[in-house]
């Protein structure tokens, strides 16, 4: 029985895609599933006892998955029998990461990322479309023969919404029964608070209450009040079941999203401050749902109040950076593992 190993720093606890795919794995009775999942934090000693476990897992395996950068798979030599597949933890790359963010000031240095050996040692890499495979090839400095296009298993739970799972939200929110409901899930600013007051305010004129989904990195300290939800419970796409509108800004949610066919603005008060900090590789205003694109909070809720949306705009956009094959996403990468076990 091959042996499939998931590894990932992302969090303590293991990510949506990784919780599909290893029961998905283990479902199908032909792989020996080990998930390794713990966040790298800064002084932490025993991270290093975390590492070596990483690295006998390293020798044993026939298949290493990894959501992001892993250290012992980058900078350790690996056994000719294994394969390693990158999974990356969003859907795309709206904004830039990886080897694209060197010398910005978000990101590495050069002599870092040299010397930590950044994003080496991928067989194989996961990507949705054409146009986010030449992201993930400039991020990873990878070879574009090296793409795999396939999508992530989040793609099944967002296009088979989970039953019971819109009356367990407004269990948990009754406040919100019978209100209008705008969804924000902006992305990580490092070293920077999320505006979220603006909006609230802007939502709170027009009737809608803000639920906001803040990055796991994330620190803002928005206070709970008027109109506003700080939601911990639920996942992001929980709450495409019961929103009425999403908001976000540079985060590959906005790709996520427009699966679920609820209006998408996008909301880039600091758009000129986040390019020169982290780089995008994404301009909104070339894309389809580029009318929706919105730097004042109140011109973006008055436009979600009153107008009609283009659904034919988000459509477009969603096929251009979900251009594979939506169906069973989760049992097509499973298919896919299959294959590059049996050489």
């Amino acid at each position: 029985m091959k042996r499939i190993t998931i590894m990932s720093r992302q969090s303590d606890e293991p990510s949506l895609d990784i919780r599909m795919l290893e029961e998905a794995l283990k479902d199908s009775g032909e792989f020996e599933v080990r998930v390794m999942c713990k966040k790298l934090r800064k002084s932490d000693p025993a991270y290093a006892f975390h590492m070596l476990s990483q690295l006998m897992e390293l020798r044993r395996a026939d298949v290493l998955i990894v959501d992001g950068y892993c250290i012992v798979n980058s900078m350790f030599r690996h056994p000719a029998k294994l394969k390693t597949v990158q999974m990356w933890h969003a859907l795309s790359a709206i904004k830039k990461f990886g080897w694209q963010t060197v010398g910005h000031e978000d990101g590495s240095s050069e002599r870092v990322a040299r010397v930590m050996k950044m994003h080496r040692g991928y067989d194989y890499v996961l990507s949705s479309s054409d146009i986010t495979a030449r992201f993930f090839c400039e991020g990873f400095r990878t070879e574009p023969e090296k793409i795999v296009k396939l999508a992530l298993p989040r793609v099944d739970y967002i296009l088979n919404e989970v039953p019971g799972k819109a009356k367990e939200i407004l269990g948990a929110y009754p406040e919100l029964e019978g209100r209008r409901i705008m969804l924000y899930v902006p992305t990580f600013r490092k070293g920077r608070t999320v505006d979220t007051e603006s909006l609230r305010a802007a939502c709170v004129k027009r009737g809608f209450t803000l639920v906001v989904k803040l990055h796991p990195l994330d620190r803002t300290e928005a206070g709970e009040g008027d109109g506003i939800i700080i939601d911990r419970q639920f996942n992001s796409y929980d709450w495409l079941s019961i929103c009425d509108a999403v908001v976000s800004d540079y985060s590959s949610y906005v790709v996520e999203a427009s699966l679920a066919e609820r209006p998408l603005y996008l909301y880039t008060y600091d758009k000129d401050e986040y390019a020169d900090r982290t780089g995008l590789n994404v301009d909104f205003a070339e894309e389809a749902i580029g009318r929706y694109e919105y730097k004042d909070a109140e011109e973006l809720a008055e436009a979600a109040a009153g107008e009609e949306y283009d659904y034919e705009a988000l459509r477009q956009f969603r096929d251009r950076y979900i251009d594979v094959d939506r169906n069973d996403c989760t049992g097509q990468i499973v298919k896919f593992i299959r294959e590059i076990t049996k050489g």
